[in-house]
């Protein structure tokens, strides 16, 4: 299963927590960054591998982006590391069939999940302005390159030494001091109208 995920598409993606979205906002109007969404609320299933195909690292997901419906592989080669994010995304018409065909495949549903997002451009790289919940917004910066989206977080007023290159479990994991496998296998909604699964 190496080998397979290697031929995984790398994704150049690091998240900063702790901003002040007006100045994102503003900084990046006055950098001719093009506001391409404003917010828009996104919806989610994620799913672990069938038994017998496990990667380690690794969930699939569907997701409803209010424009399209997306099903993904998502792998983790290395927690920590820009290059350690590996991923193949494909584009369906239906949510629904999406999430029935991994189901008959023997992919177990882990999570029903919500966020909202606002998508920014800035020459080559994609700014998201996240919202989930039971957390404060962050942004991620995906781009081409390391050094591209390194260049946009310096832009920005991101410090490179505060970067997450994980998913978003690890911010759940880290504000609310508790295990990933708490966020990822025994929470099995994480929805903005419910109270607060990390407390207690």
């Amino acid at each position: 299963m190496k080998q397979e995920s290697r031929q995984l598409q790398t994704e150049y993606e690091a998240t900063f927590i702790d901003i002040n979205v007006g100045h994102i906002r503003e900084t990046l109007q006055a950098l001719g960054g093009v506001l391409k969404r404003p917010q828009f609320m996104q919806k989610r299933m994620v799913y672990s591998f069938p038994k017998g195909h496990e990667i380690q690292g690794g969930f699939l997901r569907v997701r409803d982006e209010g424009d399209k419906i997306t099903m993904s592989i998502k792998i983790m080669e290395a927690s920590g590391t820009i290059d350690g994010q590996k991923e193949i995304e494909l584009t369906v018409n239906s949510y629904n069939n999406a999430t029935q065909f991994l189901q008959t495949i023997g992919a177990e549903p882990r999570s029903e999940q919500e966020s909202k997002r606002e998508l920014w451009e800035l020459n080559d790289t994609q700014i998201m302005i996240d919202w989930w919940p039971f957390l404060e917004p962050f942004i991620e910066i995906e781009g081409p390159s390391e050094d591209a989206v390194k260049n946009v977080a310096n832009t920005l007023g991101c410090q490179w030494e505060d970067a997450i290159f994980d998913s978003v479990d690890a911010i759940y994991s880290s504000i609310y001091n508790i295990s990933k496998d708490r966020v990822n296998n025994h929470t099995p909604k994480i929805l903005f109208n419910m109270e607060n699964p990390f407390l207690g």
